[in-house]
């Protein structure tokens, strides 16, 4: 791939002689096919290629996307989901969610795989970079429950899982199961109602701030993490150009000063928080902890325990004015920023902004190197002081396996690619 001079013009070479399962060809005119049904698509990424204009086929095997604007995060959003091709024929069919037809290592085996319990996957004999995928055959179990998920690594059941909790670390490690670390995500709480859309008191930034100072990270990290992660005070990744070590020190535990806070904001005798909950995932800890210790600068949390169905859809429309969650720090920081802070980040639901900031991720868009590292770390600052967020620490991302598997993990993903695993012999 190659950018022109002005970076909005990207050009894709395709590999050739590539087909799908169903024998049809990707070329470029299937790969446009693609993009465009993406972005006009229903996934809740769709926004991750909004700056695409136009994408031409230029004969077979080149594809010309034209950019509405510089985009530093575009080649990575065709790494992940906007860049996965179906066959031609599969777009927008009735069958599409059903029969996935891909030119990819594997292929659904639809007799043995049951929606929801069990995804088999065999190889796909044409595949043209074979070698890369030592599996004949691979077995994805979605398992929702965390100690359900402990059993089944103890048992032998599954070879590997990406675990929601360290706190079964020692457990597993004692009956063998193996670890591959990275530091991925922020934990902590997002403040969605910044714009006061939700006539919540946390629009109000001196109420964010004393949320701030009543939060004893240490401990959360030491009883929600297990002591697996680093305390952190801002929700820019330590790998990004924009992280400020300094501002580790801008929140102290102080609940005297969080009291001070809140009667300033005008609300010394506390509110009522509304927050969703999803214990099934999570655990009781976390929001038991929060819970105390807002408790005691005098906000009463009330939790809705949401399902998997309408937990993501209820934070996003948005319902709740702030929501306890574990979110990626990617290392691209216009990714990052499109993810999480710019108003149109699928994680910004209230689309809140203001001049300082906009002005900022204006001037990051357009600038290189030096220039745009200085101006992440000024919006890394602002958002510190103007409580965006309430960050408690980084944690730990730990992928269990058994001693039958190598794998090999990536910066950036939780759950290692397919062709990261192979036979431990």
């Amino acid at each position: 791939y190659k950018y022109d001079k002005a970076g909005t013009t990207l050009t894709l070479k395709i590999r050739q002689g590539i087909k799908y399962t169903d024998g049809t060809a990707l070329d470029a005119a299937n790969v446009v096919k693609n993009l465009v049904a993406f972005q006009k698509g229903d996934s809740p990424d769709a926004s991750n290629i909004s700056s695409m204009v136009s994408a031409a086929a230029q004969g077979k095997d080149t594809v010309v996307i034209k950019l509405k604007d510089v985009d530093p995060a575009f080649v990575n959003y065709l790494a992940r989901n906007a860049g996965l091709l179906e066959s031609s024929k599969e777009i927008g069919a009735k069958d599409a969610k059903t029969n996935p037809v891909g030119s990819g290592p594997y292929m659904l085996n639809k007799i043995k795989s049951k929606t929801g319990s069990i995804y088999v996957l065999d190889r796909n004999p044409k595949y043209w970079n074979k070698g890369a995928y030592p599996y004949d055959q691979v077995v994805l179990k979605p398992i929702a429950d965390p100690t359900a998920m402990v059993n089944a690594l103890e048992s032998g059941q599954v070879d590997a899982a990406n675990l929601t909790n360290n706190d079964v670390i020692t457990e597993l490690m004692a009956n063998g199961i193996k670890f591959e670390t990275s530091t991925l995500d922020w934990v902590g709480l997002s403040f969605v109602d910044r714009s006061g859309g939700l006539k919540s008191p946390i629009a109000n930034v001196k109420v964010r701030q004393a949320i701030n100072y009543a939060l004893d990270r240490k401990a959360l990290l030491k009883t929600i993490g297990s002591g697996y992660g680093q305390v952190e005070e801002q929700v820019f990744s330590p790998k990004s150009p924009g992280y400020v070590a300094s501002l580790n020190n801008t929140y102290s535990y102080d609940v005297a000063k969080a009291k001070q806070l809140m009667a300033d904001a005008g609300y010394a005798n506390g509110f009522t928080l509304q927050m969703p909950s999803i214990v099934a995932f999570l655990g009781e800890a976390p929001f038991t902890l929060i819970s105390d210790e807002l408790k005691a600068i005098g906000i009463t949390v009330k939790y809705t325990e949401e399902p998997f169905s309408t937990f993501f859809p209820h934070i996003l429309t948005p319902v709740y004015p702030a929501y306890l969650m574990f979110l990626e720090q990617s290392p691209n920081s216009w990714q990052f920023l499109n993810f999480l802070v710019a108003r149109t980040a699928v994680w910004n639901p209230e689309h809140y902004g203001d001049a300082t900031s906009d002005a900022l991720i204006a001037k990051i868009q357009h600038s290189t190197g030096a220039t745009q590292a200085g101006l992440l770390k000024q919006l890394n600052t602002y958002i510190v002081q103007q409580a965006w967020f309430a960050p408690f620490y980084i944690k730990q991302g730990t992928f269990a396996h058994n001693t039958s598997v190598k794998v090999t993990v990536q910066a950036g993903n939780a759950v290692p690619y397919l062709s990261s695993f192979k036979p431990a012999k």
